[in-house]
């Protein structure tokens, strides 16, 4: 090897450490940076958007942040480094970020102080609704009500609380209440933490067709929603049912377990409001390079060994399913297995 070659290859392993090493240095002075306050919640944000006009407007949708734990604290800045520059061609006004839950791991104090840091890094008011991983007291505490509903524009949106995965009769008849309310607005959003269907098909559970899911479900086709935005399972995924749009969220910084392919990546969602036109995109997020180095660029290796010999979770069944015949609901095509 020629001392020619030898001082390029260290200058291109030196240029990698560094690479490395600056994708790292985000979390410094986050460590040390002060929290948004307690006042910094859902009633304060909800009264900024009610002298909002007009009918053309954008708002930021993202999940399951799951603030506390390092990688998980690095891939959410890196989520709010992409956000805030959502409106740099000031062509659409971007209102407010609408988080899904499970902002915290594991909802300590700890967690809560990382998660009001994130907030205050975020230049958009940010409304949330609870997730599973939220101690609920500490919720009210640091992000405030849990379960609201609020006009931005021409849109109403009703936030629920469904961390505990079901919806109780006191609930649907709130819900209702507030659906009839939505029909006086051009269009209406409901945002809860677990979604009224299993996105990821191949989970050991399937909830399409559990008593709460099948009442929400025909309940909001009733009323003519036009979004349902949830999150709980790290992944993205949208399906429609009767009509409406379900739309699952939850890569706003957790550890993602999911393959890639099946919508286990990091991202937001950005949705568009343009009169009655309402569109969204989701923005794929990469990791920083040592986040990725360390947990993701494994993980998609492994599931692509696990590929050769199974499907579904890594930590699912090990057996090959195959289809065995193919069946129609709701105009689309779904498969049996086996």
């Amino acid at each position: 090897m020629s001392i020619m070659e030898s001082g390029w290859k260290r200058v291109v392993i030196l240029l990698f450490i560094f690479v490395i090493i600056y994708s790292f240095l985000p979390l410094i002075p986050f460590w040390f940076m002060e929290g948004a306050g307690p006042g910094d919640n859902n009633e304060a944000n909800i009264e900024k958007l009610k002298d909002n006009k007009g009918a053309y407007f954008s708002f930021i949708v993202i999940g399951d942040m799951h603030c506390g734990l390092l990688f998980n604290d690095a891939a959410a800045l890196k989520n709010v480094w992409n956000i805030n520059r959502e409106d740099r061609f000031r062509k659409t006004p971007i209102d407010f970020v609408l988080s899904i839950g499970d902002v915290t791991l594991n909802g300590k104090l700890s967690d809560y102080t990382a998660f009001k840091k994130i907030q205050k890094l975020i230049k958009f008011p940010l409304i949330t609704a609870i997730g599973n991983h939220d101690e609920r007291k500490l919720f009210e505490k640091f992000c405030g009500k849990k379960e609201f509903a609020f006009v931005d524009r021409n849109s109403y949106f009703i936030v629920l609380d469904n961390e505990g995965g079901n919806l109780s009769d006191e609930q649907f008849k709130w819900v209702e209440e507030q659906l009839k309310e939505g029909k006086k607005h051009t269009h209406t959003f409901v945002v809860m933490h677990k979604p009224p269907f299993d996105p990821y098909q191949q989970d050991w559970y399937n909830m399409d067709n559990s008593p709460w899911a099948y009442r929400f479900r025909k309940l909001c086709a009733e009323y003519g929603v036009n979004t349902v935005f949830t999150g709980h399972r790290h992944m993205f995924k949208d399906e429609n049912f009767d009509g409406v749009n379900y739309v699952v969220t939850g890569g706003g910084g957790m550890l993602i377990e999911l393959p890639k392919e099946e919508g286990g990546y990091l991202h937001y969602v950005r949705v568009m409001v343009n009169h009655d036109y309402v569109t969204f995109e989701v923005r794929k997020v990469s990791p920083p390079l040592w986040e990725y180095l360390t947990y993701y660029a494994w993980k998609e290796v492994v599931y692509w060994f696990h590929s050769l010999y199974g499907s579904g979770y890594l930590f699912g069944a090990n057996t090959r399913i195959e289809p065995i015949r193919e069946t129609r609901l709701n105009n689309k095509e779904y498969w049996s297995w086996e």
